[in-house]
């Protein structure tokens, strides 16, 4: 450059000349031939160029050759038209440094004159710091956007890393979250470059995670220069010299840093603190999303097990219906086993009995695809009380046994095997128990996993109670219509047998007249005592649990008679509850005798081990088998029990027990009337209504011979 052609600066004061050369910013000067003619010392700063070096030269030397190419256009427009095409202030344009590297620049022009000549000066300031974060912010952004199609924490950790790769190129960066199963932090994510300094699994820290735990627990982040000075970093096993460790709120810590001290400024701390902010506020929002789909599943679960439900209700409405109908057992059981393989997505229904020996279970009913299961199970062994299967564990037991995945957790049993095989994916066993008696097991198999949820095992539970119950009350009813019996005596020796403890204490003799079952379910008791007072009687049943409301209804040759509540959960009720009927029941001071009838065919053993096993002293002493002398009779008091109605029944049996239909009369209509808590004119009424069918039978029968 020729120093002694050069043009002179435009004239100025010392004081502005001062502030141009103190300034940070460049400033330039230019004439209107585009020559600088003026720069202030920071020019060198941001160009590379030093005021000599620049002043006298094009001002196209701190410019890339199509940006001259347009600013020499652009000034002789203006010059000519006056017109800007752009604005002067803060003009974003990229500027030439003397190594020929571009720099970002703002600019903002003036234009003044001097001496008739024209001048425009441009105010320089670096922006590559400002661009540097613009784009950081930018790339935040768009991460933030991206943030919201993520459905997993894995995801978001993920992209995050993605991000922290491009914002902070010169750090390594992994993010930790919370694992609540290891009460640790564990590393889920990290940037491509972390394996290189660390181990494959983007670990920055080794076995002590000291620091990032302080920072996770205390929720403060922490931005470390140097680790080997810093006294809350230098024991940490780490191969990182400058750390920054921000915390994701409750789910964890983000940490990057770099294997030289000093490695980062404040702007990356403020990058990193906003991706970490990004990062929580996107697990919250999945961790919401996750819980809106929990529920969303839950509640569609719960809907599918409604309408089920539903179905298995209109299936117990329908079986209540065949249960009361049903006249025999085996009517019943099948009943259940069809009505329940109609409701999706049961597939097979079973109920089965346990053996009188060995305690295998018998099918006695089935439904549905069955395919030679039972054999397969039967052969296997597996459904005896002492079976692995739930059917035999739930007799053993006399509990529920639900199994909602058969095909988790091999290998499988052999019950699991075969029934995996026929379609069979989740299973429960009901047993079938009324008061302590095993009628046997349901078994209800489903075509798919986790079918029996609470509220559905609620319902088969209620619905084996039901079926229990109604087996017993068809045992009760062969029992008493049948014409062939089997009769057993017992000699009991247990002293706490009600009966035998007042013949006991009182040095008396009872003897059981006869039970009536009323419609709310209690049962009466007629029996007569001889050697007892009626007062003795009374105090006795005044401490009794087992028998209330003594009522003394007359005194005969024989003894004292008396009427009496006896409790459900009794002797003779249990004797009832297993098809037992009481034909004679005697004490005296010594012991107690009894006699029942149970319906000839039926399974006796559950009877001799309840005896055997809930008393004391008991002896079997004889069984024989008795046939009813005349079929005719049974069945005509069978037909005469149908046309009575159960409050007629009830009438007839208290009036007859009661001596009412005897000569002279032991009990009035009135005292009857007492016995029952009803009027007399409703005794009457049932008892002439009683009458009048039992002669219709009479006198029809006589008329069709």
């Amino acid at each position: 450059m020729d120093r002694t052609t050069r043009s002179p600066a435009p004239p100025a004061t010392a004081q502005l000349r001062a502030l141009a050369n103190a300034t940070s910013d460049g400033i330039l000067t230019i004439d209107a031939a585009s020559t600088v003619r003026f720069a202030n010392p920071a020019v060198e700063r941001i160009l590379g160029y030093s005021p000599d070096e620049l002043e006298g030269e094009p001002l196209s030397t701190v410019m890339s050759p199509g940006l001259a190419d347009r600013h020499r256009d652009g000034l002789a427009d203006y010059l000519e038209t006056g017109e800007r095409n752009l604005d002067w202030t803060d003009v974003r344009l990229p500027g030439k440094r003397k190594d020929g590297s571009e720099v970002p620049l703002s600019i903002s022009f003036t234009e003044f004159t001097a001496d008739g000549e024209r001048f425009f000066t441009g105010i320089l300031r670096d922006v590559s710091d400002r661009e540097r974060q613009e784009r950081r912010l930018s790339e935040l952004h768009r991460f933030a956007q991206s943030l919201t199609a993520v459905e997993t924490a894995d995801g978001v950790c993920h992209l995050a890393m993605a991000t922290a790769n491009n914002v902070l190129p010169n750090l390594h960066t992994t993010a930790y979250l919370y694992d609540a199963d290891a009460g640790r932090l564990s590393p889920v994510s990290h940037t491509p470059d972390v394996p290189q300094i660390a181990s494959d699994t983007g670990a920055l820290f080794g076995g002590d995670q000291s620091v990032l735990w302080d920072v996770y627990q205390s929720q403060e982040r922490l931005a470390c220069a140097d680790t080997r000075t810093d006294e809350a970093v230098a024991d940490a096993e780490t191969p990182l010299r400058s750390l920054i460790a921000v915390p994701i709120g409750p789910y964890g810590v983000v940490a990057s840093g770099a294997t030289t001290p000093d490695a980062f400024d404040r702007d990356d701390v403020r990058v990193l603190s906003l991706l970490a902010a990004d990062v929580e506020t996107a697990l919250d929002r999945v961790e919401r999303e996750a819980d809106l789909r929990d529920r969303a599943a839950e509640l569609e679960d719960h809907v599918a097990t409604l309408e089920r439900l539903n179905r298995v209700n209109d299936v117990i409405r329908d079986l209540t219906t065949a249960l009361v109908r049903a006249e025999s057992r085996e009517e019943l059981e099948q009943a259940v086993c069809t009505e329940l393989v109609n409701v999706d997505p049961y597939r097979f229904a079973w109920i089965g009995t346990p053996a009188a020996t060995g305690g295998e279970l018998r099918p006695r009913a089935s439904a549905g695809v069955e395919r030679g299961y039972l054999d397969a199970v039967a052969t296997a062994g597996a459904d005896g009380p002492a079976g692995s299967g739930p059917p035999g564990r739930a007799a053993a037991t006399r509990e529920l046994q639900v199994h909602n995945d058969l095909a988790t957790n091999p290998p499988f049993e052999p019950w699991r095997k075969e029934a995996l095989q026929r379609g069979y994916r989740a299973c429960i066993s009901v047993p079938l128990v009324y008061r302590d008696l095993l009628y046997g097991v349901l078994t209800l198999y489903a075509g798919e996993a986790n079918a029996f949820d609470d509220l559905e095992v609620d319902v088969l539970d209620e619905l084996g109670q039901m079926v229990a119950y109604a087996t017993n009350a068809v045992e009760r009813s062969a029992a008493l219509a049948s014409d062939s019996t089997v009769e057993l005596r017992f000699e009991i020796a247990d002293p706490d047998l009600v009966v035998a403890e007042f013949a006991r204490e009182t040095e008396s003799s009872v003897r059981l007249e006869s039970l009536v079952e009323r419609d709310d379910g209690s049962l009466r008791a007629f029996f007569v005592v001889d050697g007892a007072s009626v007062s003795e009687v009374a105090e006795f049943a005044a401490r009794s649990a087992a028998v209330s409301d003594p009522t003394h209804v007359s005194e005969t040759d024989e003894g004292h008679l008396f009427e009496a509540t006896v409790g459900t959960e009794t002797f003779l009720a249990r004797l009832l509850d297993y098809g037992a009927y009481p034909t004679e029941l005697t004490a005296t001071p010594t012991g107690a005798s009894l006699t029942v009838e149970l319906p000839q065919g039926g399974d006796t053993q559950p009877f001799l081990r309840m005896m055997l096993d809930t008393h004391d002293g008991v002896e079997l002493v004889a069984r024989r088998e008795l046939d009813r002398p005349i079929q005719s009779d049974a069945e005509f008091r069978a037909h005469y029990a149908d046309r009575l109605t159960d409050r007629e029944e009830e009438v007839l049996r208290t009036a007859f027990y009661a001596g009412f239909f005897e000569s002279p009369r032991r009990s009035s209509g009135s005292e009857v009337a007492e016995l029952l808590d009803v009027s007399q004119p409703t005794v009457n009424r049932h008892l002439r209504s009683g009458e009048r069918k039992l002669l219709e039978m009479v006198f029809e029968n006589r008329d069709g011979e």
